[in-house]
């Protein structure tokens, strides 16, 4: 049988727009017709593949055996699991699964942020009682750690250009350090962390992050776009450095893209005691009169007897933010695996011919929805050619990125900055040059998230569903930097000796040449911020496209009237599901089945 599904999926492959060519011109129309009904017809034979290979005894019931290690129960999930598989309700499966990768992963993301030098690394080694992270290194440009855990220490490193590789710690300095691993040029792309730390082990992940200074080089509507996914963000300020716009316009991003912030003031010890108290006050007067709201503030170090400072901000203020997230997870999830028993009972009944007379006749509106939930990988097949092309115009901006940084550095010229400040210029015109050139992109998948958001909330609506903002599907976020410091860094920026004399065709034509003798690192640096790119658009894609359909699975079980499977339905069996499942549907005994896995 997974035989036959195989070469179903190649014959549906053969029948994809540029494998018709063949046949003649294709229109525009034609082209989305074609992509909408291949891309529908490769996902469901996809998902029933992956439903045979599955089998009744593996993958989500191995997935459940393996929580009862370390839960108190999951007698309702496991009774779900047990009606699905047994009746062949394919849609429902992708559900189960998605509320078994919520159990699993239960993650908080916290990401780290501060200028270089700030102590983020300190501080992290400090929560996770090792010395895992390299300290006193400047890390690779846009490359974030993460710290999650594991049962042993190790690191996994992926690459643009080669397989992932999975290294012991001590060689972590090698690729995540500008010392070691100068201008990327191995060209890692993402480094995981695992450590059997006590403090990650209820599913916190720390994210290291690189400093701040390449995420303010752009307005904040496009820094929201290149923030890590994480639910708190934590900002270190340096108590021995002023407080910075960078750091303001971090802690403004980080609310703006919803997620919670606090800032923590480091390297405390440096400071009396009257000193620190002074610090908090003015720090608390500049947040409220820039932000127009003051985060939390505390005061952390890692050295000698202050260190009790970042243990007492853990305990009083950490740890009660953790705790509190779970119980909402709890709440969230209670209702998703409510949603999950109505939808199956709904489908049960539908197999015994109770809810047949309910639609004796077709629903235009209903057809509609239904039609639009189904569309969702044609939406997607669609996107992803709109993602390709803008991606290959990404490489063509070599010339385009040379004149704009050539007009930047010639105003600085001539204005008399001196030459830290053309460098910070030029890199900044050839960040905003390229982020301009990304702004397409991250608008096709924000269109491609609303409109799949707002097909399930219409779909909902039509199957009296409740609908919740817990519920909404995952932001699109951690999109890769365009590394453009790395390239200015070698350049001679220093003005000519006769800058105040010279005409700007003059000046330009200078600095054109001298921005053109690093042309092809340019080039290079561009292709390999294309593949990043690509890599993150179709992964965020593929994440975007798999929580709609769980998300709508049971809509569609709701609104769909299934024809009888034939041969003889043992009534008594369904019944007796039905009955099991409605004695888990009391508030006392979903509340305690779900929350005991929390």
């Amino acid at each position: 049988m997974q035989t036959n599904v195989h070469m179903s999926i190649i014959a549906v492959e053969e029948i994809e727009p540029k494998n018709m060519r063949g046949s003649g011109a294709l229109t525009d129309d034609d082209i989305r017709v074609i992509d909408t009904v291949t891309a529908e017809l490769k996902s469901e034979l996809q998902q029933f593949k992956s439903f045979l290979s599955q089998g009744s005894d593996a993958g989500l019931q191995a997935r459940l055996a393996k929580l009862d290690e370390t839960r108190d129960a999951v007698p309702l999930l496991r009774e779900l699991e047990r009606i699905v598989t047994a009746n062949g309700l394919l849609e429902l499966r992708t559900t189960l699964s998605m509320l078994l990768d919520a159990l699993e992963g239960n993650r908080f993301e916290i990401g780290v942020f501060g200028r270089t030098s700030s102590g983020k690394s300190s501080l992290l080694n400090r929560l996770l009682e090792t010395q895992a992270l390299p300290v006193g290194a400047t890390p690779v440009t846009a490359v974030p750690t993460r710290v999650q855990f594991g049962p042993e220490a190790r690191a996994t490193i992926e690459f643009a250009q080669r397989s992932r590789e999975v290294i012991d710690l001590s060689r972590l300095a090698e690729f995540s350090t500008e010392q070691q691993n100068p201008a990327n040029r191995k060209y890692v792309t993402r480094i995981v962390v695992e450590l059997p730390a006590a403090r990650l082990r209820d599913g916190v992940t720390l994210v290291d992050t690189p400093g701040v200074g390449s995420l303010a080089t752009h307005g904040a509507a496009e820094t929201s776009a290149y923030l890590p996914r994480c639910d708190l963000g934590v900002v270190l300020v340096d108590a021995a450095a002023t407080l910075t716009q960078e750091d303001l316009l971090m802690v403004r991003t980080l609310l703006r893209a919803g997620a919670n912030a606090m800032v923590l003031v480091s390297k405390a010890d440096l400071l009396d005691a009257q000193q620190q108290q002074s610090v908090l006050d003015y720090l608390q007067t500049q947040f409220a009169a820039q932000l127009g709201v003051a985060p939390p503030l505390y005061l952390v170090s890692t050295v000698g007897a202050d260190a009790s400072l970042c243990d007492a901000w853990y305990e009083q203020a950490l740890r009660p933010v953790l705790e509190r997230h779970r119980e909402e997870a709890a709440k969230t999830l209670k209702r998703k695996v409510g949603l999950l028993r109505d939808a199956t009972i709904a489908a049960l009944e539908r197999r015994l011919g109770e809810a047949v007379a309910t639609v004796t006749s077709p629903d235009p509106s209903r057809e509609q929805t239904l039609a639009a939930l189904r569309d969702a990988d044609g939406l997607a097949a669609l996107a992803e050619r709109g993602i390709d092309a803008q991606l290959d115009n990404i490489s063509r901006l070599t010339g385009t990125i040379v004149e704009t940084a050539a007009a930047s550095i010639v105003a600085e010229w001539k204005q008399g900055s001196d030459v830290d400040r053309v460098r910070e210029a030029c890199t900044q015109a050839m960040a905003g040059r390229v982020a301009h050139g990304t702004t397409t992109l991250l608008q096709l998948l924000g269109e491609v998230r609303g409109e799949l958001d707002q097909r399930l909330t219409h779909g909902m609506q039509a199957a009296s569903l409740a609908s919740n903002e817990c519920d909404s599907l995952p932001v699109l976020t951690g999109a890769p930097l365009f590394d453009a410091e790395a390239l200015t860094r070698p350049i001679d920026l220093h003005a000519p000796t006769l800058v105040k004399v010279l005409a700007n065709r003059l000046l330009r034509s200078c600095a054109r040449r001298r921005l053109q003798g690093r042309a092809r690192d340019l080039q290079a640096s561009l292709d390999q911020y294309r593949r990043q790119l690509r890599e993150w658009a179709h992964r965020s894609l593929t994440e975007l496209l798999s929580s709609f359909h769980a998300h709508a699975a049971p809509v569609l079980m709701h609104l769909t009237t299934r024809a009888t499977a034939t041969g003889h339905i043992d009534r008594a069996a369904l019944e007796g599901d039905v009955r099991r499942l409605r004695e888990f549907g009391s508030t006392a005994r979903i509340e305690h089945n779900v929350e005991s896995l929390n």
